[in-house]
């Protein structure tokens, strides 16, 4: 148990932003931080954080909570692991009494393998380090590989004893179960109770979740002791808490350098990792031998969109290897691949050479993906007109993959180069790939693109709609939208207005709110942020004040140090407060229908004015699309775009029908 004053004290030092920036990469957007969310997959960020309150909320999937409540359900672990992990980062003592042997038989079943891992890794170390057979082949074996004691303490590294289930006997006499040792792979039964300690005779390499918990080990035979019979490395088995697909090893010692050097180098097994550590190169993990899978991507993903593959001069394995890489296009992220000198691997390349070198050596020979593998697989196909036919067919694909319009494009010219086929065939072969996935996802989601043997129907619906009344005198512009939600914020962002509550929609209940943060939920909800600059930096220093306090905020803004804020804010204050024209018409209540305001239009006016906003936003993508449409030769991409114009306008066409009015544009 652990004491309540603790839980108390662990609460006060977790701060939210730090907690989840362990695991999501952060961008700070006025008072709160914004990212990619764990819990779902996204590509536009809609997982806020907030400092002050100290708690998470994704507008996508809808999670949200505390410190607590983000590690219990990233990590998966009970109340109690979670205030462990989080007491660990605070450097907070947790005094809890010792469990004994038929508390820890009562423990569930996560919870006691991850017990029993963590018993196993401190058994392992001590071990190494204290017995004269660990010292004598263990020890001997790490320093050898020119691993200083304070790598073998980073990595917590260790040894197995050569006896048969000296382990297990002394894990049993801890009280641990010999249920719980075998699911955790670290023992195995045989028949007649006869055990067998998995790891007997290996040095051990402990692997990490991203928290820091140990959930499996790597074992490696050593020389003096090795018999034909046994593998050189063997790793724990698929348990409850040990998914290889998942894992990658020295993530948790790398993810920090990781983040700090937005790009991550992959490498094959656990010495590379550590070599290269310890030469300096501290952004490195290992995918221990398998290909990247998705879940191992998205691990890197929560930390950086740039993948540096090191592969060794005469491995045999890259073909199998590049087959997974391919995800990693899928998943919108940025992958060089980098072949060492022959003979050499990372980890003998990061003894011989110092950082610098390495670094050098790595800049000068990386290569994209594409380039890598056209390249390497040219060597293979001679004459023969069917391998250069399946060649040009998953090059293709590859490409196919990319996003990025121009980068595809940058690939296709330089492929057709390297393949000896015209640009306008490879376009063609990557149009089909592009298209067939299209048709595939929108299937996934039952959405149907209207498609007509005329294709004037679709061009047809992708065309603006006629006006609905006669536009407004005054153009739609950006900045006066933007100048116009500061004008609301200024004057009125601490008045309260009343919704309807989300969780009491048919009881007709309503909830007070805050304007200005009315306003915020609303722009950070769809992820819109100001153009202006100025005013954006005003919105901003508004939402940073009203954290700090919840009146007079506009009296800090006429004070602050930076003369174009003060001047901005006193502009907008002193502005006439007029009744506005969009109070006006039946329409708007067949929109705000939750909405309930006995002071007076305030939040109509809100609604309205994001609505304008927005409409802008769709509009501007709309006119990105015609651009595009325009570039594009193949049909079929253009029947993708001409699709995409289809849904934007639709869009268009709601907000103004729900505005009542089509603004002309600006």
């Amino acid at each position: 148990m652990i004491k309540p004053e603790i839980v108390e004290d662990i609460l006060n030092s977790a701060r939210i932003e730090e907690v989840v920036g362990d695991f999501v990469r952060l961008t700070r957007r006025g008072v709160n931080h914004i990212g990619l969310c764990p819990f779902h997959d996204e590509k536009t960020p809609s997982f806020s954080v907030n400092p002050a309150k100290g708690i998470f909320k994704c507008f996508g999937c809808g999670v949200g909570g505390d410190s607590v409540g983000f590690v219990m359900k990233h990590e998966n672990y009970s109340y109690v692991e979670a205030l462990r992990y989080l007491a660990n980062k605070y450097n907070i003592e947790l005094k809890e009494e010792q469990q004994t042997p038929s508390q820890i038989q009562e423990l569930n079943e996560r919870e006691a393998l991850y017990m029993v891992c963590a018993y196993a890794k401190d058994y392992f170390s001590e071990n190494l380090q204290e017995t004269e057979e660990g010292k004598s082949l263990g020890l001997t074996y790490f320093k050898e590989r020119g691993f200083s004691a304070r790598t073998i303490e980073k990595f917590q590294l260790g040894y197995a004893s050569q006896e048969r289930d000296v382990f297990t006997q002394q894990a049993l006499k801890n009280g641990y179960s010999i249920a719980n040792l075998e699911k955790s792979g670290l023992t195995v039964v045989k028949d007649n109770h006869y055990y067998i300690d998995r790891f007997k005779g290996r040095v051990i390499f402990p692997i990490h979740n991203f928290s820091g918990r140990v959930i499996g080990f790597g074992g490696r035979i050593l020389s003096a002791i090795q018999t034909g019979s046994s593998a050189k490395y063997i790793n724990s088995p698929e348990t409850s808490i040990y998914h290889k697909s998942d894992v990658l090893y020295g993530l948790y010692v790398a993810k920090t350098s990781i983040k700090k050097e937005d790009r991550c180098f992959l490498v094959e097994g656990y010495t590379d990792v550590i070599s290269l550590y310890q030469a300096g190169i501290e952004n490195v993990v290992a995918s221990s031998g398998t290909s990247l899978t998705i879940g191992q991507i998205k691990l890197i993903r929560k930390l950086t969109n740039n993948i540096t593959i090191i592969y060794d001069g005469d491995s045999a394995g890259i073909k199998a290897a590049l087959r997974g890489i391919s995800l990693v296009l899928q998943e919108e992220m940025n992958v060089r691949i980098v072949l060492l000198p022959e003979g050499e691997d990372p980890d003998s390349f990061a003894r011989n050479n110092v950082k610098d070198d390495c670094l050098a050596y790595i800049k000068e020979q990386e290569e994209s993906f594409i380039q890598f593998k056209t390249n390497l697989l040219l060597k293979d196909i001679g004459n023969d007109p069917i391998k250069k036919a399946q060649l040009i067919s998953d090059i293709a694909k590859d490409i196919s993959l990319i996003k990025d319009l121009v980068m595809r494009s940058v690939f296709i010219k330089e492929c057709s180069n390297l393949l000896n086929i015209s640009e306008e065939n490879l376009v063609q072969v990557v149009s089909k790939f592009r298209v067939k996935a299209y048709y595939d996802e929108q299937a996934k989601t039952n959405e149907q693109p209207v498609v007509s043997e005329d294709k004037q129907t679709l061009v047809d619906v992708t065309t603006p709609t006629p006006p609905l009344i006669t536009p407004p005198a005054q153009p739609l512009t950006l900045q006066n939208v933007e100048r116009a939600i500061l004008f609301i914020l200024i004057n009125r962002g601490e008045d309260i207005v009343y919704i309807r509550s989300k969780t009491d929609e048919e009881e007709n209940k309503f909830e007070s709110i805050r304007l200005d943060q009315f306003i915020f939920d609303d722009l950070y909800n769809d992820g819109i942020v100001f153009e202006n600059d100025l005013y954006r930096k005003l919105f901003d220093l508004y939402a940073d004040i009203a954290e700090q306090q919840q009146q007079d905020i506009v009296t800090a803004l006429r004070r602050h140090e930076n003369e174009e804020i003060r001047n901005l804010c006193i502009e907008l204050s002193e502005l006439p407060i007029e009744a506005s024209p969009l109070w006006e018409g039946e329409r708007i209540k067949n929109y705000i229908r939750c909405i309930y305001n006995d002071e007076g239009k305030s939040l109509e006016d809100v609604i309205r004015t994001l609505q304008r906003l927005k409409l802008i936003k769709i509009r501007s993508m709309r006119d990105k699309k015609h651009e595009e449409l325009k570039q594009i030769s193949q049909e079929d991409d253009e029947l993708i775009c001409l699709f995409e114009l289809q849904k934007l306008n639709k869009k268009i066409t709601e907000i103004e029908e729900v505005l009542g009015v089509v603004y002309r544009q600006w």
